[in-house]
């Protein structure tokens, strides 16, 4: 029994509650989910009920990523090796994914890159690129993808995964924080234009979470992450675990007049 259905199986809450929040027949995708937020919304999401894929770099890790949250969680998982800066790749994805589950009806397109502090008069052409292909264009192509299926389903929910960054970029990071800006621009957008197949969109805005990503953040920046922790209202840098509620509401029945809005979980950062 997981953390999820002991609260599900003693709630007194009857037919509403937490039977919103149920995932039970469901598939989400959830890129990057081999580690860090990834691989916590998905392990969220299968104790929810939801059958998973989800994707990495390499077919290796999202494999051995996939057997474990099984072994966890006791749902099915699928682990797919994608670049989502490769378009091509992408569509090989959505085949494998409705191959093996015949459906998808939550995507969290979670997977991106920031792998260097470059202040804007160093950005290189390739540095842009790298960045917009996987942190823009990878999402915005899954999703142009995935809809549509959805549609023919009945609708689904779809989660970008962005950063309190997108709202207003710091130094060195204005490559990352813009992409992630555009991609909150795209998800307003997409709400706007798949409205009519039923098909929900909104953005997750994380503050600062202890992560891959951070923690190689705080090697190239001393004080990084007490600056971080201090930029908070709570004082403090969460754990991968604590982002798991806000894309289950998303991904279900429990926020179903909701699209088009983007939630920050960022103790209080501005």
């Amino acid at each position: 029994m997981n953390a999820f259905t002991e609260v599900y199986e003693v709630s007194p809450m009857g037919t509403g509650g937490t039977k919103l929040f149920d995932l039970t027949g469901k598939v989400a995708l959830v890129t990057g989910g081999t580690r860090g937020l990834g691989n916590a919304m998905a392990r969220g999401l299968a104790e929810a009920g939801a059958s998973l894929v989800i994707t990495g770099r390499k077919q290796a890790s999202a494999d051995e990523a996939a057997e474990v949250l099984t072994a966890e969680t006791g749902r099915p998982c699928l682990g797919v090796a994608c670049h989502m800066g490769d378009w091509e790749q992408i569509d090989g994805l959505i085949e494998r994914a409705y191959t093996e589950h015949g459906r998808v009806d939550v995507l969290v397109n979670n997977a991106g890159i920031n792998p260097a502090f470059m202040p804007v008069a160093q950005i290189t052409s390739e540095f842009f690129d790298k960045l917009y292909a996987v942190n823009v264009k990878g999402p915005m192509r899954l999703a142009a993808l995935i809809a549509p299926r959805m549609g023919e389903a009945g609708g689904g929910s779809i989660v970008n995964i962005v950063t309190v960054g997108a709202y207003e970029g710091g130094p060195g990071i204005g490559t990352y924080s813009s992409s992630k800006a555009a991609l909150l621009n795209f998800t307003k957008v997409m709400a706007l234009e798949w409205a009519d197949l039923k098909v929900r969109v909104n953005a997750l805005a994380p503050g600062p979470f202890l992560t891959d990503m951070m923690t190689g953040a705080a090697r190239n920046m001393s004080g990084f992450l007490e600056a971080a922790a201090n930029a908070t209202l709570q004082k403090r840098i969460a754990e991968p675990e604590e982002i798991v509620g806000t894309v289950i509401y998303l991904a279900s029945d429990a926020s179903s007049f909701v699209t088009g809005e983007d939630l920050r979980v960022a103790g209080g950062m501005r």
